[in-house]
């Protein structure tokens, strides 16, 4: 018999075994090639969210509402959702829905929502009108507002230039929301839904991003990022020299093992015979190095819990918190000397943070899904509207459980209020 033939048929059982774990337990990360596409877009979380906030919208729209005008002391947040009309959907209500379901009284008090239907003629937006919608938003500006607001607005729908729009509406729920005082500002888009919690998530996080910031020598962070899309966290091209030279490292580390062992250990130089010490160190590290690889890096080793710098490879737009400052300093002044470009929001964000080098924060486990889409998921067409196709996605959050966090929620108002 092949002397080392006990060792190849153990190294192929440890193997198969590793391969079947990691099925098991990457099939979320869309960087793994066992990634389950149909599985992991199952929208278990985000279902049972949306039907929360349906519920709770109708509840807003049945009683009776007036939009009305805050007063002192400032709200600890502003939330601005700038929103467009879509071909034969809305999201509006689901994204107010989700952040206002469970909210106390308490934690609501200290939350402003301002809600910019984007449009010239406002009666083109869906939900113009809607119950629910002067029920749940304390602001809702109009171009009609400003003069000027209204002459660009034309122009920009004239013209079609989607990005240049996109900007234009996103630095007006931004000003809207800077008058309030609120020391931050929170945009998002208008086709997501919130998870149960987010809110104290969310000023729990901005607390460790401005310590964290000051404890780095900067006085502001530029944002809290609150939602991103893992397909871009994987294995990067550019970085393979880092994946090589790591690579080397380990099988460097694994010849000393074999070496020492060999030394040190006399019964081991019976086992470890020149045909073994080649097939551990050519054939079976490199093999288990690809396995790692193959397995995606968010599933081998994901994003740490809590809040981390995220300056590179991170996507999209969905919802950012800003401090009130930055905003003041910083980006209405950036948007107004810019209005005419055409590069979309979150790129042109991202572009003025490489040139200035400030400090982009996200949050981890996410508190944000993106459910706009054209293709369904999970969810009848026409129920609950069409659930997203995948390329703007987090896996992550369905992995929520509602009772955990309805949980969590409740003991965190326990404690506050």
């Amino acid at each position: 018999m092949y002397p080392n033939t006990g060792l190849i048929c153990g190294f192929l059982f440890i193997y198969l075994a590793l391969i079947g774990y990691f099925r098991s337990i990457c099939w979320r990360d869309p960087t793994s090639k066992f990634f389950q596409a149909q599985r992991a877009h199952a929208p278990a979380y985000s279902t049972h969210r949306i039907q929360q906030a349906e519920q709770y919208a109708a509840s807003v729209g049945a009683t009776e509402q007036t939009q009305g005008t805050r007063k002192n002391p400032p709200p600890e947040l502003c939330i601005g959702i700038p929103s467009v009309q879509r071909d034969g959907i809305s999201y509006l209500k689901l994204t107010l829905g989700s952040l206002q379901h469970g909210l106390s009284h308490g934690e609501r008090s200290r939350l402003s929502f301002v809600v910019l239907l984007a449009h010239t003629n406002q009666t083109k937006h869906p939900d113009y009108g809607r119950p629910w919608l002067t029920g749940m938003a304390d602001r809702l500006p109009s171009y009609n507002d400003d003069p000027e607001r209204l002459a660009l607005a034309e122009i920009m729908e004239l013209n079609q230039t989607h990005g240049t729009k996109s900007k234009f509406d996103y630095s007006i729920v931004m000003e809207e929301c800077e008058r309030t005082r609120a020391p931050y500002i929170m945009i998002v888009e208008d086709d997501v839904v919130f998870l149960d919690g987010w809110r104290h998530r969310t000023m729990q996080a901005l607390d460790e991003a401005t310590a964290r910031s000051w404890g780095a020598g900067y006085t502001d962070f530029l944002y809290l990022r609150l939602f991103y899309y893992e397909g871009l966290l994987g294995w990067n091209a550019e970085s393979w020299p880092a994946y090589l030279s790591s690579s080397l490292a380990v099988t460097a580390c694994v010849v000393g093992f074999l070496v020492m062992a060999r030394r040190c250990v006399p019964a081991a130089r019976l086992h470890l015979t020149r045909s073994a010490f080649i097939l551990i160190t050519f054939i079976f590290t490199p093999l288990l190095i690809i396995l790692f690889f193959v397995a995606g890096s968010n599933c081998v080793l994901p994003q740490p819990s809590g809040v981390q710098l995220m300056p590179k490879n991170a996507c999209c737009g969905q919802g950012f918190v800003f401090s009130r400052t930055t905003v003041n300093s910083e980006l209405l002044p950036l948007f107004r000397n810019n209005r005419w470009s055409e590069v979309p929001t979150d790129s042109f964000i991202e572009r003025y943070a490489d040139m200035t080098g400030g400090l982009r924060w996200a949050l981890t486990p996410v508190v944000i899904q993106h459910v706009g889409g054209q293709s369904s998921h999970g969810v009848p067409r026409g129920a609950y509207g069409n659930m997203t196709g995948g390329k703007i996605w987090n896996f992550g959050f369905e992995e929520n459980d509602a009772e955990t966090l309805a949980a969590e929620h409740l003991q965190m108002n326990a404690r506050t209020w």
